[in-house]
């Protein structure tokens, strides 16, 4: 499979060890929630539309990690809006 010229080229994953993630959450998540997510950052802003948008950073230890991060999400009632894997295998 050949890519485009200028196409990002995504990290190799693997199931078993760290990567960062960036989380996109509607709705506004305070900044005392960033050690119960395991955050490297969090922070609010507002979308065109003036929406609360919540940017979360995190690097858990696995892919069993981040499905927790995503289902205290889903408990705090909060829609995901995407999951973006920014680096993997210790390339940041």
């Amino acid at each position: 499979m050949m890519e485009k010229a200028g196409a990002k080229i995504r990290p190799k994953l693997n199931m078993y060890q760290p990567a960062v993630f960036c989380l996109r959450l509607q709705g506004a998540v305070n900044e005392s929630w960033t050690d119960y997510f395991g955050a490297q950052s969090l922070s609010v802003e507002v979308d065109a539309e003036g929406h609360a948008l919540t940017i979360l950073t995190t690097e858990p230890v696995d892919q069993a990690g981040l499905m927790g991060i995503i289902n205290h999400v889903n408990m705090l009632g909060l829609p995901l809006l995407s999951v973006e894997c920014l680096s993997a295998d210790g390339q940041k």
